[in-house]
């Protein structure tokens, strides 16, 4: 998701709280005239589903800004605990996001393009899915783990389960495939060109570093916590290693 994109979503989300936010103090008497009003109750509990919902959009949209601590703060409280609905905190920190958004826009018309930026949620389904739930939870580390354990799987639902982590780099093999080994051909590439060899010989590397490069090390308690921006390429790594499969057919021995 690019800032424009982003910027848009979060003022969509603001509009909606403040929409329901008005209700909301109305019904309880928090407005002019400062009387309960118990016939507006149908229209701020038709509301508060969509509410909860397009703030978990938020949420996960100041998440992939790279503002967690931020994000955070994007929640339901008590009524009251924040002195008025129970959306208030979150729309402070949509208000906050969309104010570093607009100071991004303003700095790219200065300065220029700002270049390709990676988004999670463009990784490789069967990557990010894997990772997503843990990943909102602030599970970092874990959920490069569970990624790597899905792409495993991908790999090892072709290989069999007689192969695991780097060995699974064979599937891309130039050699033939013999009984019981298939092998892994990326279509659209001439089997005759040097072009052919060189990208099945770097999709060995490529299973091989996902494995002993990401898997191996997050897997081990000597390694530090990577950071979301680390975890992020990590994520990107095994996510490339899955769209070469998926861009792959199997090809059986006769």
């Amino acid at each position: 998701m690019n800032d424009a994109l982003a910027h848009e979503r979060l003022v969509g989300v603001l509009e909606l709280i403040d929409r329901w936010g008005e209700l909301y103090e109305r019904r309880w008497g928090k407005q002019a005239p400062y009387q309960e009003q118990p016939g507006l109750a149908p229209q701020v509990n038709a509301l508060i589903d969509e509410v909860r919902a397009r703030t978990k959009l938020a949420h996960d949209v100041v998440v992939m800004m790279g503002k967690e601590d931020l994000a955070a703060k994007i929640v339901e409280h008590e009524e009251g605990l924040y002195g008025s609905h129970p959306f208030t905190q979150a729309r402070v920190a949509i208000v906050e996001a969309i104010a570093i958004l607009t100071q991004r826009e303003e700095l790219a018309e200065i300065v220029g393009p700002a270049g390709p930026r990676l988004v999670a949620a463009e990784l490789h389904p069967s990557i990010w899915n894997a990772a997503a739930k843990l990943w909102d939870d602030g599970h970092i580390r874990p959920a490069v783990q569970s990624a790597a354990t899905a792409l495993e799987g991908l790999l090892q639902g072709i290989a069999g389960p007689g192969l695991s982590g780097e060995n699974l780099a064979s599937l891309f093999s130039t050699n033939d495939p013999v009984k019981g080994s298939p092998r892994l051909r990326i279509r659209d590439v001439d089997p005759a060109s040097k072009t052919w060899k060189s990208a099945h010989e770097g999709a060995v590397a490529m299973v091989r570093g996902a494995f002993m490069g990401v898997r191996n090390l997050v897997s081990h308690p000597g390694w530090p916590d990577p950071s979301s921006r680390e975890a992020i390429e990590m994520l990107a790594v095994l996510s490339y290693v899955a769209h070469l499969v998926e861009r792959s057919d199997v090809v059986e021995s006769p």
